[in-house]
């Protein structure tokens, strides 16, 4: 398995970089798109991937608000939609929201940039200038950009926006992935998973892989179930009454009730 390890958000956005928002649409993969997707994206795996590998994974956040754009550009692709409490990743995102970006990350997206996709550039410096000169705010957009974000921003409390974001990357990608045969579409929960290694061999099982024991080890260095309720102990960073106002109906659908 190849992985590509870090948000392009360029790749997917090609020949569409000024749209406003990451809501793209499947009559929007024209043949141009489709093809500087599937000849970009396999160039871009880390560095220590298996080069023998035959399943691509691909995971940008920002694509839970096109699954159809997506399924119109690899329409033999399986989707695995995790799903994590939406109160966990408000406080998640509030702290990513608020903190400067990591020099190192951004030199590893600068390193691959293609700079012959200049657009993205400019529209990427143009989101972070007018995060600069946003009225009361310094915050550039991070994450998922839903439609009307931007406009959101500019009257509605961080931690509103942030549980806004949540719940429309969660409905729309449910909305979407209805859409695709059941067969290529793999439901799981972020907290299932990480307290069950069987979880995991599930998804291996969906994705095809039959050796699965590196998998399994992998997981075992790397799961951890302290974060599942940390965002418990840091709820007075924020209004949560707002939070809740914004996701309760779609955390008590989805079982996050306790």
């Amino acid at each position: 398995m190849a992985e590509v390890p870090y948000d392009v958000g360029y790749v997917w956005r090609y020949g569409h970089e000024s749209f406003p928002s990451d809501e793209l649409l499947p009559e929007m993969a024209n043949a141009r798109v489709v093809n500087y997707v599937r000849n970009t994206l396999p160039k871009l795996v880390s560095a220590d991937s298996n080069s023998e590998a035959t399943i691509l994974l691909e995971k940008s956040v920002p694509n839970s608000l096109r699954v159809g754009f997506l399924n119109a550009i690899y329409p033999e692709a399986k989707f695995i939609h995790l799903i994590r409490d939406g109160r966990a990743v408000v406080e998640s995102s509030m702290r990513m929201w608020t903190s400067p970006a990591e020099p190192g990350y951004l030199l590893k997206k600068l390193r691959y940039f293609p700079w012959s996709n200049y657009r993205y550039a400019i529209w990427y410096l143009s989101n972070m200038i007018k995060g600069k000169l946003r009225s009361n705010r310094s915050l550039q957009v991070w994450g998922p950009r839903y439609k009307g974000i931007d406009q959101d921003l500019l009257k509605l409390p961080l931690e509103q926006v942030c549980a806004r974001q949540w719940r429309r990357c969660v409905e729309t990608s449910r909305d979407q992935l209805k859409e695709i045969s059941p067969d290529r579409v793999f439901e799981v929960r972020y907290e299932d998973l990480v307290k069950d290694s069987s979880v995991l061999e599930s998804i291996c099982q969906f994705m095809g892989i039959d050796d699965i024991s590196v998998v399994i080890d992998s997981y075992k260095l790397q799961a951890s179930i302290g974060n599942v309720d940390k965002w418990k102990n840091n709820v007075e960073y924020f209004d949560f009454d707002v939070v809740l106002d914004e996701i309760g109906p779609l955390l008590e659908e989805l079982g996050y009730s306790d």
